[in-house]
């Protein structure tokens, strides 16, 4: 059986996401100067710089446990989650399809109205782990992105939603995100693919 189609909590980062902007996305609230910081996921090891401190939940799913890690920003919010996958099924990949759709799915269901959904999905390997891309689009000029990456034992997702007002900072922090990932024996990951088009 392939591993994320047995739990759907990827949806919860995409709801998590919907939850801090309050399903309703800022069109230049004001925040204070951005503090980017390195946040680690103490189970994995795994390290991304984020702008500010995030809000940390925790899921446990059919043996999947998952941290997501969620910072609002001034249009909109950015997450990071961290998946391990159950001992026995260590050995399959991660149906990143499924979590596409999950996360999508998750998002508009926090997030009533948003017809939140997936363009320009594309996948590709780099450093020798499959990852799966998109942009994201909805309604009232939501925009973002979102990937996710089948590190073996865990899989990472990075998701951003803002306003398409504020494409720039959504594009720029996105990518940031992505440039700062750091997995244990893999040494500083890059970017992975063409992800943002300006």
């Amino acid at each position: 059986m392939v591993r994320l189609s047995r739990f759907h909590r990827l949806a919860l980062l995409a709801a998590s996401t919907a939850v801090v902007t309050g399903g309703a996305l800022s069109q230049g609230s004001a925040f204070a100067a951005t503090q980017w910081q390195e946040i680690t996921d103490s189970p994995s090891g795994i390290s991304v710089r984020l702008p500010g401190k995030p809000v940390m939940q925790r899921y446990s799913d059919h043996g999947v446990n998952s941290r997501d890690y969620v910072v609002p920003t001034r249009y909109g919010a950015l997450g990071f989650s961290v998946f391990d996958g159950p001992a026995h099924a260590q050995a399959e990949p991660w149906d990143l399809k499924t979590g596409l759709k999950a996360a999508v799915d998750g998002y508009n269901s926090a997030d009533i109205g948003a017809g939140l959904r997936g363009t320009d999905v594309h996948e590709g390997t780099k450093d020798g782990d499959r990852y799966l891309e998109a942009k994201l689009v909805g309604v009232g000029g939501r925009t973002g992105h979102i990937r996710f990456v089948d590190h073996g034992r865990q899989s990472i997702v990075v998701m951003t939603v803002g306003h398409d007002d504020q494409r720039d900072a959504v594009d720029r922090d996105y990518r940031q995100v992505l440039d700062s990932v750091k997995v244990p024996d893999h040494g500083p990951r890059q970017a992975q693919g063409p992800a943002v088009s300006t």
